[in-house]
């Protein structure tokens, strides 16, 4: 018995199993002696000797022969079908134009308006009840201005604060405006500020909230319920997008709220210190006409938005509830609008912070 040995590289019959070679060359069957089409060869002669010796083989290999004839080739195969139950590749474009699957507009409900033509562009589930998260705003502020003028001063109290962020922060005891609370609100979204100017407009929150559902259907809108002044999440706050555009067009016709809601940056100074309140519209000063517009997002309901842009003498609202990303959304949907009217592209520097050309 011969001891075991390691492969020898210097072997013809180990060279086989290294290296790169063209298989069928020359150099190849000369290195490999026992290759394996000299296998094949071999069990072919075999083959056909035993078939030659035996009838009955004969016989089985023309009765299979027969059968994989008549056996049914795969259904979907033999009828061209491809095994794909829904269309691959991009969906098509509303006007015809394929787009990349990535681009779509996911948000749940989308109403994009042209309010010059008063025409719909854009719609998806606009009648759709959805929680409106922080653009619940829009109505507490709304409310303040009709019932102050943005005019008076505000006490603070302890349940002003008790509530999560973003938050000022505003301190029990100390006197705010309520226009610096406005400001705070719909640019910085804060909580806190929600529940002062609420309380300080109605003499309590749960009065301000019935103000807000009155205003609701004084604006016709009829699948609109608010719970607090705030948007943080409440069973039976919804509204639908349709709704929310109204509440929305209410606010720009007031010439101070549509200023502040395209402001970039707020400085406001409390008894916790000084702060710089930004606008949380990422897109303001990026997208090119990019105006007013309030934001809103929680876990529950995702992102919500409603925005208005101008650009070259058009005008358009859009309104997302429920989207995984506004952003992308709202980008998609003004490009599409703005094309859809035949608006030029801007280059993204023309985008400004100004409020003058809205």
């Amino acid at each position: 018995m011969q001891p075991l040995r390691k492969p020898d590289r210097s072997h013809p019959q180990e060279k086989r199993h290294t290296g790169r070679r063209l298989l069928g060359s020359e150099k190849t069957k000369k290195a490999c002696p026992a290759s394996p089409t000299r296998f094949i060869k071999r069990g072919l002669v075999v083959g056909r000797r035993r078939f030659q010796a035996f009838p009955q083989a004969r016989l089985g290999f023309v009765t299979l022969a027969i059968v994989a004839l008549l056996w049914p080739a795969e259904p979907s195969l033999a009828a061209g079908v491809k095994k794909h139950s829904r269309p691959v590749g991009p969906r098509p474009h509303p006007e015809g134009r394929p787009f990349p699957e990535s681009s779509l507009p996911r948000a749940t409900a989308i109403l994009l308006y042209d309010p010059v033509d008063n025409r719909v562009l854009f719609e998806r589930n606009a009648d759709l009840p959805l929680p409106p998260a922080s653009t619940t705003k829009l109505m507490t502020a709304l409310i303040v201005y009709e019932k102050t003028g943005l005019a008076g001063w505000v006490r603070i109290r302890p349940e002003d604060t008790r509530v999560e962020p973003s938050h000022i922060p505003l301190v029990p005891g100390e006197t705010v405006s309520v226009r610096d609370l406005v400001w705070a609100l719909l640019i910085g979204s804060e909580n806190d500020a929600a529940l002062a100017l609420a309380r300080y407009t109605s003499g309590s929150v749960a009065a301000f909230v019935q103000e807000m559902n009155r205003k609701a259907r004084e604006l016709g809108c009829t699948h609109t319920h608010f719970v607090n002044p705030n948007g943080l999440p409440a069973s039976g706050q919804w509204t639908t997008a349709r709704d929310l555009l109204r509440i929305f067009e209410a606010v720009l016709r007031v010439p101070e709220l549509r200023t502040i809601c395209a402001t970039p940056a707020f400085h406001l100074i409390t008894a916790s210190g000084e702060h710089w309140i930004k606008n949380h519209n990422k897109l303001l000063g990026k997208y090119p006409g990019m105006g007013p517009a309030k934001t809103g997002w929680t876990r529950s309901s995702l992102h919500t938005f409603a925005a208005c842009c101008r650009r070259d003498g058009s005008e358009l609202h859009l309104v997302l509830l429920a989207s995984p990303n506004k952003w992308q959304d709202a980008r998609w949907l003004f490009d599409h609008g703005f094309a859809k009217l035949g608006t030029p592209p801007a280059h993204p520097s023309s985008g400004t912070n100004s409020t003058g050309s809205l």
